[in-house]
């Protein structure tokens, strides 16, 4: 949304949450991706539109 041009400075990425990948993070990196997803809809309150949105247009692997 931010990015204009292909130059990307660091004001294009302002929007991009900058994640905890330690132990002692609020999301558990080891779990399966569907639980994942379900603990990353609930820390970001998405709606059920929103998640339902983001599962038809991201297949799962």
């Amino acid at each position: 949304m931010a990015k204009h041009s292909r130059h990307g400075t660091r004001n294009t990425y302002r929007f991009v949450p900058v994640k905890d990948f330690s132990n002692n993070s609020d999301i558990d990196w080891s779990a399966p991706v569907q639980e994942l997803d379900k603990q990353l809809y609930e820390k970001y309150g998405l709606s059920v539109e929103e998640i339902n949105h983001i599962e038809r247009k991201i297949k799962a692997m």
